[in-house]
């Protein structure tokens, strides 16, 4: 029992300067992981860094009520003395500092833009508490030059807590929309100071043409959803147009920082003036009063803990925007990919083999349980990085992207498949499958189906040789990877359990068979899975099941290795998944790929970025701008296809 008594008096005495000591400690581990987000992480690492980050706050402000309690009654003694005491209250601006956070960690995910009221609210509260146990708990007759660095410590831990919040609301999707000055109807001249940051942030340039959206502008339009084409019609402003080698990856990176850090309000004057001018100068006079100041009498642990606090609060706040950048400089020094630059892969065949031979034991579970992924990638993160960076020199190549819309690479009528181009003519006479499911299918079942059919088609004809069929492999497998762990980004309405289904049927097909007679196997008893299902009605489709997609895909696969060019044979390949690819990014939605940005972030994304800013049709500029009138001389539609919908408010009941 005595053992118990003195670890209890321990802790009672000891418990605040831990909490206060770990909450110092999770804002180091915050400055300098936070800056790493903006690259390709491991899951398990990106999942510390937001249980720290939700962790920093609970901590500091559990650290505020523990220092609220022991100094709530001025009169009360604490067990080591009231005098001893007295210096812990010079903490509490100190956790005012911490509950700001940090610059480059506003926020984790991009819900956590629309809480700045709840962030305002604990504000107030929060820096309530610490005045009021400050008032309770100051002794009459301290040293004056304490209580001045108290002062300032509080001013500095009041401005950046009041940052967070208000960094928080303009990140907000609302805010975005009307911080642009396009979205106002008007094109002000910006002011000197505007000018000055604006260049030095985001490479921005007066030019003669002020018609030029700068990038800030159509980086904060497309992540709001907006369109690009309707802010452009009428001459009223253009995009500056790409150069074959522009570094997409800043553009990309500006859009992170908008949503997920303080970019939105760090250059603005009242920022400058504040984290470059006051805070700094604050910190320094604070130290140097309680350096000078009588501290005789006071514990010399509590003395120890105030300097530490002090001085690496200082350092956070002061030196933390360069340390951030020293971190930019290493990870980009030893050659980690930058976001979304790396393509995912899920291979629906390989995931079905590797189910019917499962790992086990209980630390396989522990591991994937936290997200570990065991969907071993036939390709390096090298050459990975290889295909990103081809498909995109490919988007960023000149030609005619304006006003195209990307969804033309289904339809084999259109004069201008941007897509297929050369191949469109062979499609409409040499191949009825590919014909039939490009055109007809939905996309998520289209997607389902090339993916089985190209990876069959390489397991016959062997492996990936060029550089175009790696990209073709990839970018099939990378879509599969959408549909199963992003299907909402890939396309609004797209159906996980397609692909949960089709593992299921391929699990049966290929119970008793080895790998090496993998591929013929699917393909002639997937062929012979639904003799005569092609002809079922249409009401009675759903009652087929997901079989048919293993049918449509071994058909698929068929017509395709019966293509006796093999230049061909890719070509097709290859443009179909690029004609894929482009058309679900540009009808994912802007919030959903800014979301996405916090989280890992998507290749998907990149591309979206560039189509968008080279002025493809998106999602926005198909539901914002009228569609184009078809030319006379068409085929006239047939009387039920025109039917007036006022017709069927013009009946009487």
């Amino acid at each position: 029992m005595g053992d118990i008594s003195q670890a209890i008096l321990w802790w009672d005495e000891w418990q605040l300067r831990i909490l206060v000591l770990g909450s110092l400690g999770l804002q180091f581990f915050l400055l300098l992981t936070a800056p790493m987000r903006k690259y390709t992480i491991g899951g398990f690492f990106r999942r510390c860094i937001w249980l720290a980050y939700v962790s920093s706050d609970a901590l500091a402000i559990y650290a505020l009520a523990t220092l609220f309690n022991r100094h709530a009654k001025a009169s009360s003694a604490c067990a080591y003395g009231d005098k001893a005491s007295s210096l812990e209250i010079l903490w509490a601006p100190i956790l005012l500092v911490h509950l700001g956070g940090r610059e480059e960690i506003t926020a984790f995910n991009i819900e956590d833009n629309e809480l700045w009221t709840r962030h305002t609210v604990s504000l107030v509260s929060q820096v309530t508490v610490a005045i009021y146990a400050f008032y309770k708990s100051w002794p009459d007759g301290n040293d004056r030059r304490l209580l001045w660095s108290a002062i300032m410590l509080f001013i500095c831990g009041i401005i950046n807590f009041c940052e967070k919040p208000w960094a928080l609301r303009s990140a907000s999707i609302n805010r975005l929309v009307a911080m642009s000055s396009i979205i106002k109807g008007e094109r002000r001249e910006p002011t000197r100071w505007e000018q000055c940051f604006t260049e030095v942030k985001w490479n921005w340039r007066k030019k003669e043409d002020d018609a030029v959206l700068s990038e800030m502008d159509q980086v904060q339009m497309i992540l709001s959803d907006m369109s690009m084409l309707a802010a452009t019609r009428g001459g009223k402003a253009h995009l500056a147009k790409l150069a074959p080698g522009a570094d997409m990856t800043r553009w990309l990176l500006q859009a992170f920082e908008l949503i997920y850090t303080r970019a939105t309000v760090a250059y603005s004057p009242v920022f400058i003036a504040c984290n470059f001018v006051l805070v700094p100068s604050l910190h320094v006079a604070a130290i140097i009063l309680f350096a000078v100041s009588r501290k005789k009498g006071y514990a010399d642990t509590d003395v120890m803990m105030t300097y530490i606090l002090m001085c690496f609060t200082a350092v956070l706040d002061v030196l933390g925007v360069f340390i951030s950048k020293l971190v930019y400089k290493l990870m980009s020094f030893t050659k980690v990919p930058a976001l979304c630059l790396t393509l995912p892969e899920h291979n629906l065949i390989n995931s079905v083999y590797r189910r019917m031979k499962p790992s086990t034991g209980w630390l396989y579970k522990c591991a994937a349980s936290i997200g570990c992924n065991f969907n071993h990638d036939a390709h390096s993160a090298g050459s990975k990085i290889r295909v990103a960076d081809f498909v995109l020199y490919k988007l960023l190549k000149p030609g005619k992207v304006k006003n195209l819309d990307l969804a033309s690479y289904r339809s084999l009528t259109a004069t201008n498949n941007w897509a297929l181009g050369d191949l469109g003519d062979f499609v409409r006479g040499n191949a009825p499958n590919v014909r039939r499911i490009l055109c007809e299918s939905p996309f998520d079942e289209s997607v389902l189906v090339w993916h089985i059919a190209t990876d069959l088609c390489f397991r016959v004809m062997g492996g990936p040789q060029s550089h175009r069929e790696v990209c073709t492999k990839v970018i099939s497998n990378y879509m599969a990877h959408l549909l199963n762990s992003r299907p909402e980004m890939l396309m609004t309405g797209s159906r996980k359990h397609l692909l949960t289904q089709a593992m299921e049927d391929l699990e049966k097909l290929l119970k008793n068979c080895r790998d090496k007679r993998l591929a013929k196997i699917i393909i002639e008893e997937g062929k012979s899975l639904g003799s005569g299902a092609t002809d079922i009605p249409i009401e009675q489709e759903d009652e087929r099941g997901d079989a048919s997609l293993i049918q449509e895909a071994c058909n698929l696969a068929d017509e395709l290795i019966s293509i006796r060019d093999d230049e061909k044979r890719w070509k097709l390949l290859y443009r179909v998944w690029m004609g894929m690819l482009c058309y679900s990014a540009s009808m994912c939605r802007g919030y959903l790929h800014a979301k996405a940005l916090g989280e890992g972030g998507e290749f998907l994304s990149f591309v979206w970025l560039v189509i968008s800013l080279k002025g493809a049709k998106t999602l926005a500029d198909k539901l914002q701008m009228p569609q184009e009138q078809h030319k006379e001389g068409n085929a006239q539609e047939s009387p039920e296809e025109s039917d007036d919908i006022t017709a069927m408010f013009s009946r009487r009941p």
